[in-house]
């Protein structure tokens, strides 16, 4: 057989399996829940020691927003998102409660960025933008390796060490991808999704200010026949100070 002779590609068809949900909702109370907002982040959050700007984060210490009362009506709408998104799952939310079990206030300016990280200790997580500059921060989403990845290195980006055979990103031998956010825009996703923030442009000034947190799913039944998942923290029981 001949270079000429060489046999067509025969037509492909791909059926892409398993896909991850990441939910997004536009939230209409968005201007009253950014007021009562501003008004409470000093409680929630510490300065810098420049005075300029925020620090804030997980490891901040503050890490119990959703029990400010004065934002009451704003978890309520976070709540009534995780179910909705559940929904889309087909997942039986009536055996469990919604417990949102950690908040924390995430800013980033011009010099900073949320580093990938994931939460794995929660069920779900979510992250509502209360203040959105004009060329802000999107959040990126990351897997470890694309499924589709034939072996170790193969998609991943070029190095001094390792050439990527990837010609151009798509969804099959991506592992990663970026979303663009805008303000009063709440995304629910995974918590053991691993993501962080990407520069998009400049802030100038400002902040990108987003409040982040993580729900625990947990039976509300009072005998639970399950093998796995989280039970009732009230037949919890701590023997002694070990």
């Amino acid at each position: 057989m001949t270079q000429d002779d060489q046999l067509p590609i025969p037509k492909c068809s791909v059926a892409l399996l398993f896909p991850t949900a990441v939910a997004s909702f536009q939230c209409d109370q968005h201007k009253a829940f950014k007021a009562t907002f501003m008004e409470r982040l000093p409680a929630h959050c510490i300065s810098h020691e420049s005075g300029q700007g925020l620090i804030s984060g997980e490891s901040s210490g503050k890490v119990y927003v959703h029990t400010d009362a004065a934002m009451e009506a704003f978890f309520r709408f976070v709540s009534q998102c995780i179910a909705a998104y559940l929904d889309q799952l087909s997942y039986d939310r009536s055996r469990v409660a919604i417990n949102i079990v950690k908040t924390w206030i995430s800013a980033t300016n011009n010099d900073t960025v949320t580093p990938v990280h994931a939460h794995a200790t929660s069920h779900l997580s979510f992250v509502y933008y209360m203040n959105m500059p004009k060329e802000t921060d999107a959040i990126a989403f990351q897997i470890q390796a694309s499924p589709n990845e034939p072996y170790y290195g193969a998609f991943s980006e070029s190095t001094n060490r390792q050439r990527s055979m990837v010609r151009e990103r798509n969804v099959l031998n991506a592992n990663q991808s970026i979303m663009l956010v805008e303000e009063g825009q709440l995304l629910v996703f995974p918590s053991h999704l691993h993501h962080g923030t990407v520069k998009m442009g400049d802030m100038g000034n400002e902040q990108r200010i987003a409040l982040s947190g993580d729900v625990l799913l947990v039976f509300n039944e009072e005998e639970p026949n399950y093998a796995t998942g989280v039970f009732d923290p009230r037949t919890w029981r701590s023997f002694g100070n070990l």
